[in-house]
């Protein structure tokens, strides 16, 4: 997409630089790669019995905690890296609708979470 991005959407009279691309690639996509490399690795010399005893609770599990953990705190913090002196240096209008966007979404963001994550919370408890 960084590339389609530069040559197709946002064409100039000169040759998008390596590094304009390299600015605009979305850099999780390398440490996806490498991380479903690493496990890969790592569970490929055991069977699958093998597997379930052992990777699967000391490795896979908390890993996959860890991710459910990272994708709520990454939805959670939308708009953190908002700038609002740019947005309130536009008015009043934009500035409102906005705050009320955030409003609305982290209500609506906390009562999805509790309905899509309710097994998740429940195992919370003891």
């Amino acid at each position: 997409m960084a590339i389609i991005a530069v040559t197709r959407w946002e064409v100039k009279e000169e040759k998008p630089s390596p590094i304009e691309i390299w600015c605009r690639f979305p850099k999780f996509v390398v440490g996806f790669l490498i991380a479903s490399a690493v496990i890969t690795l790592i569970s490929s010399g055991y069977t699958l019995a093998e597997y379930n005893s052992t990777l699967k609770p000391l490795v896979i599990i908390p890993i996959k905690t860890l991710r459910s953990w990272t994708f709520i705190f990454t939805f959670f913090s939308i708009g953190l890296t908002t700038r609002f002196r740019e947005l309130a240096s536009s008015g009043i209008k934009p500035f409102s609708a906005f705050t009320a966007g955030v409003g609305i979404n982290v209500v609506l963001g906390f009562l999805l979470s509790t309905i899509v994550f309710v097994e998740y919370w429940i195992n919370l408890v003891p």
